[in-house]
């Protein structure tokens, strides 16, 4: 698809997409236009907000997932979520820290440890708890248990591996 093509389909200016595709420092695209971009490519509009680095972490969680799928405290864990009738936001941040203590994206800490390193992991705490929560997994949990702890994974990985 060419670019012409691409702006007249999504109805934005194509010096506005050429500006978003070569990721000029004064290219400011409003949701509208990300919207509208995505919806002329076919694609979710997350997918045209995530880094290079967003697609590394995504891929090593569902990596991780799969990893984990062979430890059997995972797997209690998962059997557990699946039986569970709570996944709102308040239940999701607990489980996602859980399992991201499972998965090894949230280190469990000593009483003694010192004080500037439980700083920054109660930090990764509230990030990952935070992303955890943003998905409807009482929704999904209702189509596909499975759904759960794999975008918990997911939440959990990414999470972590963003920083301030």
């Amino acid at each position: 698809m060419s670019q012409e093509q691409l702006a007249a389909d999504a109805g934005i200016a194509r010096s506005s997409l050429a500006k978003l595709l070569k990721q000029e420092k004064d290219a400011n695209p409003t949701l509208k236009s990300i919207c509208q971009i995505a919806d002329a490519l076919g694609i979710p509009p997350a997918f045209l907000l995530l880094r290079d680095r967003d697609w590394k972490v995504l891929a090593e969680s569902v990596m991780a997932y799969e990893v984990a799928r062979t430890d059997n405290r995972f797997n209690v864990f998962c059997d557990r979520l699946a039986s569970a009738k709570d996944h709102g936001p308040g239940a999701s941040v607990i489980n996602g820290r859980d399992l991201a203590r499972l998965t090894n994206h949230l280190p469990n800490l000593p009483a003694n440890v010192d004080r500037m390193v439980r700083e920054n992991v109660e930090a990764q705490a509230y990030r990952i708890g935070a992303t955890s929560a943003a998905p409807p997994l009482q929704q999904l949990h209702a189509v596909n248990p499975d759904y759960v702890p794999l975008l918990l994974t997911i939440c959990a990985a990414m999470g972590a591996s963003y920083r301030d």
